[in-house]
């Protein structure tokens, strides 16, 4: 019999691909705000082997136009959640997704080193700013899972990319370059790691029922480095090859990391994995879809 998951965010791009991707390995149970409604609302939950909990507000604008709202949708779905499982069906094993923005405070403001290991301490340097909305609201959520009642595994996924993604770098990106001549890039010089998200899915299926991975924090990530203007020049060329676009360059907005790179020694030491999707070809993959 087919495992059950039971996957909030159902229309997200993650669960999207996940769901493609094992089909016919598990049974999914789909939940998604559209269809179902404010899951900090809901009182009942169906049985389930595992809750994968995706569902959350993760565009850079809504930590800035809706900070309140992000914030909310973090925290309340989670505890709802966790609280109902722990209680009705406390053999569930809980999967949920934070972020390394919780994290790159200490890499910015403290130094901590590079690649960034999961021990890197929650920093948060200017409660003023909007865009910890998300970070901060996640790492409570963090402690949430692992003060609740449940196994658990806390990843933290990393500047993923791929095919019918919204409101990130890329797609926004790729939008704004169409039919002209040419197109402005907010930090250019932050660098970041790119991980296809093919390659994130069987990392994520793997640790879900890895016995060693219950109770840890795990990044999933890749060490491709690369700068979003030369990430933004493999696009334009991908995609327009006999054009010329030039590329304005715009500073990045006040918070925003310079360099994020995870150090996924972790994830390869418990699942035995590495991503095996170059930029180039992921890139490709995504200017190539229908």
């Amino acid at each position: 019999m087919k495992k059950k998951i039971l996957i909030t965010g159902s229309s997200g791009f993650i669960a999207k691909h996940f769901i493609r991707i094992f089909k016919n390995k598990y049974t999914f149970i789909l939940y998604d705000r559209k269809k179902n409604g404010d899951l900090s609302l809901k009182k009942k939950f169906p049985k389930a082997d595992y809750v994968l909990h995706l569902a959350a507000l993760c565009s850079t604008k809504d930590f800035y136009l809706n900070p309140n709202q992000v914030i909310q949708d973090n925290i309340s779905p989670t505890l709802n959640l966790i609280n109902f499982y722990g209680k009705n069906y406390p053999k569930t094993k809980f999967i949920f997704t934070g972020t390394p923005e919780s994290i790159s405070g200490s890499v910015e403001k403290l130094n901590y080193k590079i690649p960034t290991d999961e021990k890197a301490p929650i920093y948060i340097d200017d409660l003023n700013n909007k865009r910890w909305s998300y970070a901060l609201s996640k790492a409570v959520c963090e402690q949430i899972v692992m003060f609740g009642k449940l196994k658990f595994v806390i990843i933290r996924p990393h500047n993923l990319y791929g095919p019918n993604q919204k409101n990130h770098f890329i797609p926004e990106f790729l939008e704004r370059a169409e039919g002209k001549k040419s197109v402005e890039l907010f930090g250019y010089k932050n660098k970041r790691c790119w991980l296809y998200i093919d390659d994130f899915c069987d990392a994520l299926e793997k640790l879900m029922s890895c016995k060693k991975a219950a109770g840890e924090v795990v990044n999933i990530g890749s060490n491709f480095e690369k700068s979003t203007y030369d990430v933004a020049k493999i696009m334009l060329k991908l995609k327009y090859p006999n054009r010329n676009i030039r590329i304005i360059k715009r500073p990045a907005p006040k918070g925003s990391a310079m360099r994020r790179m995870p150090s996924i020694n972790k994830v390869k030491s418990l699942i035995n994995w590495k991503p095996k999707t170059n930029l180039k070809t992921g890139l490709s993959f995504i200017i190539n879809a229908k």
